[in-house]
């Protein structure tokens, strides 16, 4: 497990030791680990504003830690244990800084996997190849496929990928009023499309389920490309 417990030079922050790093529980992602229905563990990370991951463990439930408690526990994952550096040979489109979040989605790779992935490059391999599929697709823009604003660097690494933002699930829509007046057909054919555009970049989706189908003014729009690779005689 690599931390930084204090700014570095190479890490370009500086941690103000009489200022908690977070303020509130909503500041942090929990994940808590069950053994035959009691808690073994948690864990919990926070991202900053700059894309500084923290990441802290517990042997207890959150509702028995303090907030000084978690602050305490938590530190610094360095950059290169969960991104990739940029090498000066790729081409990237970076996100604009201004974009209402409200808007746009953020995606990072899996951090909540970062306890197992430990000693891996699988979490910073990720997010590099979100990037690159994203970078192609995006050449070939579809109304149908998610739109993509750019991904984010930091310190000289790939961070995260910045998403138009869509709340609606097709799995969440089936069981809405509106599925019901939905013109089934022209959805279905809105969806051929956008799978046909992929494959016309030589591309497979690999993962196409309702979950990973958005909904938005009654049209299908396809998301999560983590596993898509070069087309294999035209699957998706």
């Amino acid at each position: 497990m690599s931390f930084v417990s204090e700014a570095s030079p190479e890490n370009e922050t500086e941690i103000d030791q009489d200022q908690p790093l977070v303020k509130s529980l909503q500041n942090l992602t929990m994940i808590e680990s069950w053994n035959d229905g009691k808690l073994k563990s948690t864990t919990f990370y926070h991202v900053t504003d700059d894309e500084e991951v923290f990441f802290g463990y517990a042997s207890k439930n959150k509702r028995e830690m303090t907030m000084p408690e978690f602050n305490s526990s938590l530190k610094r994952v360095q950059d290169q244990d969960i991104y990739s550096k940029i090498s000066v040979n790729i081409h990237l489109t970076l996100a604009s800084e201004v974009l209402d979040p409200s808007l746009v989605y953020v995606k990072r790779s899996g951090l909540q996997w970062y306890d197992d992935m430990i000693g891996t490059n699988h979490l910073s391999k990720a997010i590099l190849d979100d990037t690159l599929v994203m970078e192609q697709i995006s050449r070939a823009p579809h109304p149908n496929i998610i739109q993509y604003y750019g991904c984010r660097v930091r310190r000289g690494f790939n961070t995260s990928i910045v998403l138009e933002r869509l709340d609606q699930t097709l799995s969440a829509y089936v069981s809405t009023s509106d599925f019901q007046k939905l013109d089934k057909i022209k959805f279905f054919e809105y969806f051929k499309s956008a799978v046909e555009n992929l494959h016309s970049l030589r591309l497979a989706h690999n993962d196409i389920n309702p979950d990973n189908l958005m909904v938005k003014n009654g049209s299908p729009v396809l998301i999560d490309f983590d596993s898509c690779q070069p087309s294999i005689l035209g699957k998706s």
